[in-house]
């Protein structure tokens, strides 16, 4: 079977076709070595047929400069167009969530068992109480941060969780930190943001 996959670009509202954003063909995704055990290297990067231009709606995101930074206590936002509580229905607008990041051990004493959550994951939400999360639908959307400059830095990516929003479960997110070297070496020829 072949088939392709389309990314968009400057896309907010995805029921509105007064609005035409910028689509790009993948020609190669590049995968980390995933684990389907406990979801673990949940990170791709896609090669597209195209470079994508900057505009006022699209801009090249910063990755991280510190490999150590935990980013424990950051208030951290997650965007999609996800379903807005389980087993709702896709969003037509893109939506955004603040969550704080909570550190690996505070993660590994939720419900999820301590094997689940690998040095390659992060965690955020409120796990006492569930209340904010990214849900179904969001997975491999951001997670990001503001910097002191103002800019957004990259700094994990939705992966996975027990349901949306659940006492007891935090959001769990790919650490990007853990693969800038990665990163970099498989995109040299990327677009990235400008110190």
């Amino acid at each position: 079977m072949w088939f392709m996959i389309k990314v968009t670009f400057g896309e907010h509202d995805r029921c509105n076709d007064n609005k035409r954003p910028e689509s790009r063909f993948v020609l190669r995704a590049i995968a980390g070595a995933f684990s389907f055990l406990n979801f673990d290297n949940d990170i791709a990067l896609l090669r597209l047929n195209d470079r994508v231009p900057i505009t006022q709606f699209i801009k090249p995101i910063c990755l991280p400069k510190k490999r150590d930074h935990l980013y424990v206590g950051a208030i951290a936002t997650a965007s999609g167009w996800g379903t807005l509580k389980e087993d709702g229905k896709p969003s037509c607008i893109l939506n955004k969530v603040d969550v704080p990041v909570i550190s690996n051990e505070e993660c590994r004493k939720t419900n999820y068992s301590a094997n689940m959550i690998s040095d390659n994951m992060m965690c955020a939400g409120y796990p006492q109480v569930g209340k904010k999360d990214s849900c179904q639908g969001d997975s491999g959307g951001p997670l990001i941060t503001k910097k002191p400059d103002s800019r957004y830095e990259l700094i994990g990516v939705v992966s996975w969780g027990n349901g949306c929003a659940r006492p007891g479960y935090p959001g769990v997110y790919t650490r990007i930190t853990r693969y800038l070297d990665w990163i970099l070496d498989n995109s040299q020829d990327g677009c990235f943001c400008q110190d």
